[in-house]
């Protein structure tokens, strides 16, 4: 019986793991020619800057199972005329969230920050640059990924079951009449 208990405890733990990797893929919405550059554990992602007009550079995955992010980010603009022309953020299940400043100060502004995400399987998400003209200088989103774990809930009924199996042993040993000396 104990041996039941440590193996459905030793499976319900196992089952809290990260995640599966998702597969990425890039995509320029209007013949830009926005790009992603891979490092460990992220990426960078840069906005288009070849005269498309309006473009949106997208760096997404379907998730294959429900998992939490924290993504940490830096944003980065090199266009003449200020961030307001390359915002920057993510985006999920076509619903896209600027994390960027908007600002028309020419040169490079900066911003960066972290936020936490969960996703379900099945969900399309990732990261976007979008460029209104694609022209003076790109957009450019710096992106490291924390993944979470998959959500205690799905473990639970395997972690409950382990706990109720060790409980049931201990009770059955209280029971056991103790052995009289004579």
């Amino acid at each position: 019986m104990i041996a039941v208990a440590v193996a459905c405890t030793t499976m319900a733990v196992a089952s809290i793991q990260p995640a599966s990797a998702d597969i990425f893929n890039l995509a320029n919405s209007n013949g830009g020619d926005g790009f992603v550059t891979l490092s460990p554990g992220g990426f960078d992602l840069f906005g288009a800057d070849n005269g498309a007009s309006q473009n949106y550079t997208t760096y997404t995955a379907t998730a294959l199972t429900s998992q939490t992010f924290t993504v940490n980010w830096a944003y980065t603009t090199n266009d003449c005329c200020g961030s307001v022309w390359d915002p920057a953020g993510y985006v999920i299940n076509g619903v896209y969230t600027q994390l960027s400043t908007d600002s028309s100060v020419q040169g490079q502004v900066d911003s960066n920050g972290s936020f936490t995400v969960s996703v379900l399987a099945g969900d399309v998400y990732g990261m976007y640059v979008y460029s209104p003209d694609s022209v003076e200088g790109r957009g450019d989103i710096s992106v490291s990924v924390d993944a979470g774990t998959t959500p205690l809930p799905a473990a639970l009924p395997l972690l409950a079951t382990g706990i109720g199996g060790l409980g049931l042993v201990c009770w059955r040993k209280k029971r056991k009449p103790a052995a009289r000396a004579v």
